[in-house]
């Protein structure tokens, strides 16, 4: 959260936790709650789009051969959005 630290003034001399912070201005969910509800609202209109599109053809796709460079994902997009949908107990794809 250092951007909401950033945008409230808190700087870390203030030696303020995260959590504290978001309780202090009303976020109501942690970051990575609200970049999980980001991809699954993503992966939705990612599901709705026309098969022909570019973008839905790039995710179908599975152009990894099991060997990730250093500084490389090892997780695909689909596998996150698989974890996602598992955690939260959600009909899996």
């Amino acid at each position: 959260m250092p951007s909401l630290s950033n945008m409230r003034g808190v700087s870390r001399e203030d030696r303020c936790r995260n959590s504290n912070v978001g309780e202090r201005y009303g976020l109501k969910e942690d970051v990575v709650t609200r970049v999980e509800r980001g991809m699954l609202r993503w992966f939705g209109h990612l599901d709705r789009m026309n098969e022909s599109r570019l973008t839905k053809q790039i995710y179908r796709a599975n152009v990894c051969d099991g060997k990730v460079g250093k500084g490389h994902p090892r997780k695909s997009y689909a596998d996150h959005i698989d974890g996602i949908l598992k955690k939260d107990q959600i009909l899996s794809i």
